[in-house]
């Protein structure tokens, strides 16, 4: 009785791994050695390390992504909506929403600008804008019932770009307030809270404008870029302890050609490889090597070209994202004009080299691509475009991806957001996982 109760519980894909775990312990020779592919080691730990696999998948199965709107005419309103997204067909046009009349004292305040979504978490995190200069907190329910659970306001910060350690009890923000600086903040995963944590070693002086801000948990390091007015380049701060650290000697590192006012540093934590676009025209991705302590030197073969035809970026709209790294840190994909169209294409990352391959993964998208945005799983790449002087309408577009590196463009992509003139525009967007 015992066992078909367990078995119950399990769905059809770990029931046929679990078989495979037992029809290799009947068959495979008593031999312990875990290299040798005849041996009973060798075999349950394959099939355990299928099994975590799966689970680990199953963990950051896509499940929304939402999508920062804002009405600039009558009746005038803002908020989210969070697009349901189908683990295997993708994003669909069905959506759940928290639009409510545009204020200027509380969310979603002077529209909603930017969305972050804290790891190991269904909590949705909306920054408001000048004019409210909130931090909100949304949790999206399993059951997809949406609630507001939190907001913070600090009077003296004006918050604008954010990053997490490795669990999301920490918050890193930019503050674009007079200095510009990184701020930080404690995160409680149960109640959403967010608190500010600077202590002695936070904040930490930036360059004016900071655009973009990472983390490596591996070395315990933040990143940030900046691109207005002198010094220019990328800072870099070591946690030493809870309440410790320096910024880098050499802050900010600045590899020749000045960063774009995108949101597009990558980093391939395991490699100690960072990347980030540049206002370079016709080489315009840099690669940067950096140390345990976030001393960085560009690669010697950098800078790369996603295209031999390549014109420009897409747009640097509320610093949108024109960049961004798959989940496994093996490929760069990039929005950019060439030849009169603007194209998504992906660029191999050879780990030992940190040197970027235009692979012959292209395709095209619509007008003005920005905000691009890969999801956890790795499964699809979303964006935001218009459809120009065609229909004017803003758009939806997404492409699944495949581990061997193939791109394809969704069943259901491009969908239809609202009319250029009058209707919702898109701020921004974020992908969230289906978290249990």
């Amino acid at each position: 009785m015992k066992i078909y109760t367990i078995i119950a519980i399990f769905n059809r894909k770990v029931i046929l791994l679990l078989f495979g775990l037992i029809v290799w312990n009947c068959k495979m020779p008593p031999l312990n050695n875990p290299s040798d592919l005849y041996s009973n080691e060798y075999g349950n730990n394959f099939m355990l390390s299928e099994l975590v696999r799966y689970w680990l998948r199953e963990k950051v199965v896509p499940d929304g992504l939402v999508v920062a709107v804002a009405k600039s005419a009558l009746p005038y309103e803002s908020g989210i909506r969070i697009y349901r997204v189908d683990n295997e067909i993708g994003l669909t046009g069905e959506y759940d929403k928290d639009i409510r009349a545009a204020t200027t004292s509380a969310f979603p305040g002077c529209q909603p600008i930017r969305i972050s979504i804290p790891p190991y978490s269904r909590d949705i995190i909306t920054f408001t804008g000048s004019a409210s200069d909130r931090m909100v907190t949304h949790r999206y329910e399993v059951d997809r019932s949406l609630n507001i659970i939190g907001e913070t306001h600090d009077a003296t910060i004006i918050p604008y770009q954010t990053a997490f350690n490795y669990d999301g009890t920490v918050m890193y923000v930019t503050d674009y307030s007079n200095p510009n600086q990184v701020e930080r903040f404690s995160r409680n995963r149960t109640t959403g809270e967010i608190t500010s944590a600077n202590g002695s070693g936070y904040p930490f002086g930036v360059g004016c404008a900071p655009i973009s801000i990472r983390t490596s948990n591996v070395d315990n390091l933040v990143f940030a870029a900046t691109t207005s007015y002198l010094p220019l380049g990328i800072y870099s701060f070591k946690n030493t302890g809870i309440d410790s650290g320096f910024v880098t000697a050499g802050s900010p590192y600045d590899p020749a050609d000045n960063p774009t006012q995108h949101n597009n540093l990558c980093v391939s934590e395991n490699d100690r490889l960072l990347y980030m676009t540049s206002g370079n025209t016709t080489m315009p991705i840099y690669g940067i090597r950096y140390d345990a302590d976030g001393n960085m030197n560009v690669l010697p073969n950098s800078p790369f070209s996603p295209d031999t035809s390549y014109l420009a970026h897409g747009p640097t709209d509320n610093q949108s994202t024109s960049m961004t790294i798959d989940p496994n840190h093996k490929y760069l994909a990039i929005l950019y004009s060439a030849g009169g169209s603007f194209n998504i294409r992906l660029l191999s990352i050879d780990p030992t080299t940190g040197t970027l391959t235009p692979t012959d993964q292209k395709l095209s998208v619509g007008n003005a691509p920005k905000h691009l945005d890969w999801d956890n799983s790795g499964k699809f790449l979303y964006l935001i475009s218009d459809t120009g002087g065609t229909t004017n309408n803003f758009q939806l577009e997404y492409f699944k991806f495949t581990n061997d590196g193939k791109l394809s463009r969704g069943i259901n992509s491009p969908i239809t957001i609202g009319a250029m003139s009058g209707d919702f525009t898109p701020r921004h967007l974020k992908s969230i996982s289906r978290y249990y």
